[in-house]
């Protein structure tokens, strides 16, 4: 075939010439869409790798997936105070007041703990002859209710709609309870308290420690 300037770009097509000396050619496809039986390739020994001697792997290398060994932060343990709930993963603050609202003790546990038990430890230090103790029908317990008697004090606790005989309650001596409400209101002002980005309690606890010394320096 001529090209434009009458040179030769090509010459007439020659026999295909013979495969050189120790090359297999493929083997066949067989019918049944898998390679055929002969001298080809796949009846032939492939030479596998070999591994890599110990010596060739350096000390330094992680062989693990996942980030490097320098930046891997270790794990954090400890108690987290985080239970299951209507709402998923808890906590929940047990916190005892005052008359004006000031906070005197807390306590952190799991999202799924009852009310009235930990209210018990929380009002023993605090309990005194001639005083009201006011709480919600979480904490309506007989077992609570006999030990504010024993110190001399007055249960002002909601009672709950499914006892049978439902005990006596004061609705004005109640309406005082908002103190408490206020103070979580305040303590929800701290989204790191109110949404909790920590995973151990102990880190949890001390944030909630320097919202009241902040509500006791306001």
């Amino acid at each position: 075939m001529a090209g434009p300037y009458g040179c030769r770009l090509a010459g007439p097509a020659a026999a295909p010439g013979a495969v050189a000396p120790g090359v297999r050619a493929v083997c066949p496809v067989a019918g049944q869409r898998h390679v055929g039986t002969g001298n080809g390739l796949a009846d032939s020994q492939q030479p596998t790798a070999s591994p890599l001697p110990a010596t060739a792997v350096a000390s330094g290398f992680d062989q693990c997936a996942g980030a490097s060994a320098r930046h891997r932060c270790r794990k954090k343990n400890g108690e987290q105070a985080v239970g299951r709930s209507r709402g998923g993963n808890t906590s929940k603050i047990h916190l005892v007041g005052d008359g004006a609202g000031q906070v005197l003790g807390w306590q952190l546990t799991a999202g799924q703990a009852g009310d009235a038990p930990q209210a018990a430890g929380l009002l023993s230090r605090w309990l005194a002859p001639a005083q009201q103790v006011l709480g919600d029908a979480a904490y309506d317990s007989d077992a609570l209710r006999a030990l504010i008697a024993q110190a001399g004090a007055t249960a002002v606790i909601q009672p709950n709609p499914r006892r049978k005989n439902l005990p006596l309650f004061d609705p004005v001596a109640y309406k005082d309870r908002h103190y408490i409400e206020q103070t979580f209101s305040k303590f929800k002002q701290f989204r790191r308290i109110a949404t909790r980005y920590d995973k151990l309690d102990r880190s949890f606890d001390s944030f909630i420690c320097l919202r009241v010394i902040t509500l006791y320096l306001n």
